[in-house]
Parts: structure tokens; sequence; C-alpha cells
């Protein structure tokens, strides 16, 4: 039975950590997106947060992709506990890392606005033809899932990182101009 139910947009994923973490709760933090419907949840042992999962992802990456969810429904469901240990920070750091992130958050998606958006190349200009770009191993990755068909979604899930790390590396490319978004209706 849930202690303790209400709106993410009302009491944010931050209000919520720093209440059970204050109380020092021990239970199971379950979230859904609003306009997603995606699923996540959040263990917690004597007010620390000890797991966090949401789609493949496990661990303070988890807790982050949480933290910039802005519309949906949590409930806690007290003395539920976990097994599994994948959190290692703090409930202070994974929110300060978390507030940082969720106001990059707030810059990428002025460029990204929907991650069902499709990523595709740009051919560039006879002018800028001969310009070169460096890519560090995670770029390459994240560049070798953009198919067409692939949403931003899918590519972060296929490359196995975040939706937040998928786009803060495909941000340059995007403002750039060398990857451009589309809708998935659209070719």
């Amino acid at each position: 039975m849930a202690e303790l139910e209400g709106s993410i947009k009302e009491f944010t994923l931050s209000d919520v950590v720093q209440f059970l973490s204050g109380s020092k709760k021990t239970g199971r933090l379950q979230m859904q997106a609003r306009n997603t419907g995606r699923e996540g949840g959040i263990a917690f042992v004597d007010g620390s947060v000890v797991h966090a999962a949401v789609d493949d992802l496990v661990g303070e990456e988890a807790f982050f992709e949480l933290m910039v969810w802005d519309e949906g429904q949590f409930t806690f469901e007290p003395d539920v506990f976990s097994e599994k240990k994948t959190v290692r920070q703090s409930s202070t750091n994974l929110l300060l890392e978390g507030a940082r992130r969720k106001d990059e958050w707030s810059v990428l998606s002025k460029h990204i606005p929907d991650m069902t958006m499709i990523p595709e190349f740009v051919l560039p200009d006879e002018d800028d033809a001969g310009q070169q770009i460096t890519l560090n191993t995670s770029e390459w990755v994240v560049l070798s899932k953009i198919n067409g068909e692939r949403n931003l979604q899918e590519i972060a899930r296929t490359a196995a990182i975040s939706e937040y790390h998928a786009c803060r590396l495909l941000y340059p490319l995007i403002a750039n101009k060398l990857i451009r978004l589309r809708p998935r209706s659209s070719h």
C-alpha cells in the first residue's frame, strides 16, 4: 500500500528524495511519466538511495534520467527492500548533479524538443566539404546508431546510454547543422 503518492509536476523528484532522505525512509518510489508512459523506480534504505532503474538503465544514470521527468505520478511503498545496490553517491550529490543536468536539459531541449524525432545526416555544402570533425568514441557509438529510422529514444537505448547523454553528444552536431531532426511521420 502506498504511503505517499502525488504528481511529479507538484512535487518534483528532488522534493520527494529530500523528504524521504530526511525522514530516513526505506522503501520503493515508483514513477510513471505522463507524456510517454515510461516507468522507473528508486529504492531507499534508511533514507539513502541504493538503486534506481528506468528502461535498461540502472544506477546513477537511471536516477538522473528520472530527474528530468516533469509530468507524471509517483507512489512510495514503505518497507519494500531492494537487494540491488547500484547507486553509490549520496542523495545530496545525486540531487546536485541531477539539478545541473536538468538545467542543461532545458538548453538541449530548445534544439531537441522531442525524443521521438529521427536524426538524419546533412550533406555539407561544397564550401564546408573540407572541414574535419574530431569525434570521441562515445560520439562515434551514437552516430553509428543513426540510420534514418531510429528515433532519439531508440538510439539512446541501442547505444545503452541515457537519453540525456545521447542528446548531449548529438547537440553540437545538430547546432552545427551536420545532423537535422525530423518528425517520425515525414521523410
